[in-house]
C-alpha cells in the first residue's frame, strides 16, 4: 500500500526538476526500486517461508531496478509525447486521467519482460529451470495481460 503512491511522490517531484524525461525515469525508478524493495522482498520471503536477511532483502535488485527504470522512462516519455499529441486533455482532470491511463498501460508493456527476469532470478537455487525452461512465450503474454 506504500509502494505505489511513493512512486507517484518521487515521479511529482521529479517532473519539476528541468531534465530530460529519461534522466527523470531513471532517477524514480532508481529511487522507487531501492526504498521499496527490501519491504516487495520481506513479504515475498513471509510468504515462501524463506529465511528472512540482508541477501534476501535485495535479493534480485538488478533486474528490479532495471525493469522500474525502464518503467519510469516509459512514463515520462510516452506522457510528454501524449500531451503534445493531446495539449487540450491537461486543463482537466478528466483529461488528465484520460492520459494517464494509456501512459500507465503502455509503460506496464514496454517494462515486462522485467517481471520474467525478475521472476528468474527468485527462483530458489535447488529448483532453478534453466533460462529456456523457465522463459515461455504463453506465460510471458499471460503473465503481462494480467499484470498491465
Amino acid at each position: 500500500f506504500l509502494k505505489f503512491p511513493l512512486f507517484e511522490a518521487v515521479n511529482c517531484v521529479m517532473a519539476a526538476v528541468a531534465v530530460p524525461d529519461a534522466v527523470k525515469g531513471l532517477v524514480t525508478g532508481f529511487l522507487f526500486t531501492t526504498l521499496t524493495l527490501p519491504i516487495t522482498n520481506y513479504r515475498f520471503c513471509k510468504s515462501m517461508e524463506l529465511p528472512v536477511n540482508g541477501g534476501a532483502l535485495f535479493k534480485a535488485y538488478l533486474p528490479t531496478v532495471l525493469r522500474d527504470i525502464i518503467y519510469g522512462i516509459s512514463r515520462n516519455k510516452i506522457n510528454t509525447a501524449l500531451i503534445l499529441a493531446y495539449p487540450a486533455l491537461i486543463g482537466d482532470t478528466v483529461g488528465r486521467a484520460m492520459l494517464l491511463f494509456p501512459t500507465v498501460l503502455l509503460s506496464c508493456i514496454i517494462s515486462s519482460p522485467g517481471n520474467e527476469l525478475r521472476g528468474y532470478y527468485l527462483q530458489p537455487k535447488e529448483k532453478r529451470k534453466g533460462f529456456k525452461e523457465f522463459f515461455q512465450p504463453k506465460n510471458y503474454v499471460r503473465s503481462t495481460s494480467a499484470g498491465a
